[in-house]
């Protein structure tokens, strides 16, 4: 039995279909306020460690992955402390690429804190440290493009080798149900290191209009966030994420591309433009990228 913890994200609903249609035994985790993704969910929080031993009771195996938020770090703790307690023969777990528990950055600190605990604990587990996620450009970015069809970012000119979550979901898949993954730690990129203002033109290409990056400084970013309605916390995370990605630059760790995907699951990874294409359709006909 395999236990899903975030099963609505975006990975984690892609590791979900992949799991019913294997019909590999599973249960995805629901929050008691949530309405329940069917027979197979059970209730429990991971802020609430009482509920996670519950869950776990006759679990073999756990992925775990949250949202981000000021509380992830002691999220994930709880979580592998219960697998721990249950005595789960694999966890894997959705980490961050470039985690670092002394990293300036929050997002990349906290996954590196909890990657260090799960080294530290009993648990057999396999980290997958995923990149940039492409959904961010397919799905987050075409909403925030103005009239005049700017999109701004504070990535100044770095260079980042996006991911797709479904890609992300299948290691996974492959970590919870094939055979000599236990003790690994997989980083996730796609097959090329896009820069925002090319991720722009292809996006731009997709919706038959021009999108032009328009790179801005901290403050100005800061300020839109907060406007844009994304609480303090999340968008100090952000401008802190921006910043290590602008101190990457051009060819650092976030520009990377590594093979991992297809070493993993025996298929290429998704590009920026299919991933495009599947949330979001053929390319404009007629349009001039102009």
């Amino acid at each position: 039995m395999i236990l899903v913890i975030g099963a609505r994200s975006r990975t984690g609903q892609e590791l979900v279909r992949l799991l019913r249609a294997a019909a590999v035994p599973m249960r995805t985790l629901t929050r008691s306020s949530e309405t329940a993704d069917g027979p197979d969910s059970v209730v429990g929080d991971i802020a609430k460690p009482a509920t996670l031993d519950r869950a776990m009771s006759g679990v073999d195996k756990v992925f775990l992955l949250s949202s981000p938020a000021h509380d992830e770090r002691a999220w994930h703790q709880n979580a592998i402390d219960a697998a721990a307690r249950a005595g789960v023969s694999h966890l894997v777990r959705s980490s961050i690429l470039g985690a670092d528990p002394a990293s300036r950055a929050r997002f990349i600190r906290h996954h590196g804190q909890v990657d260090e605990h799960l080294r530290e604990s009993d648990v057999p587990h396999t980290i997958v440290r995923p990149n940039f996620y492409m959904h961010n450009v397919t799905t987050g970015w075409p909403p925030t493009v103005d009239p005049q069809g700017n999109y701004y970012a504070p990535a100044g000119d770095c260079r980042i080798s996006m991911t797709d979550a479904r890609d992300v979901a299948a290691v996974a898949f492959q970590a919870l149900t094939g055979n000599g993954h236990a003790g690994m730690t997989y980083d996730l990129t796609g097959p090329e290191s896009l820069s925002h203002a090319e991720a722009c033109d292809k996006l731009g290409e997709r919706l038959g209009r021009t999108v032009r990056y328009v790179p801005v400084d901290d403050p100005t970013a800061r300020s839109a966030m907060l406007t844009a309605g994304l609480n303090k916390w999340f968008t100090e995370a952000l401008i802190e994420l921006y910043q290590d990605y602008r101190r990457s630059g051009e060819d650092g760790y976030a520009a990377q591309v590594e093979t991992t995907v297809f070493d993993v699951t025996g298929a290429k990874p998704r590009s920026l433009d299919q991933a495009l294409t599947e949330d979001l359709g053929s390319p404009a006909v007629g349009h001039s990228g102009s």
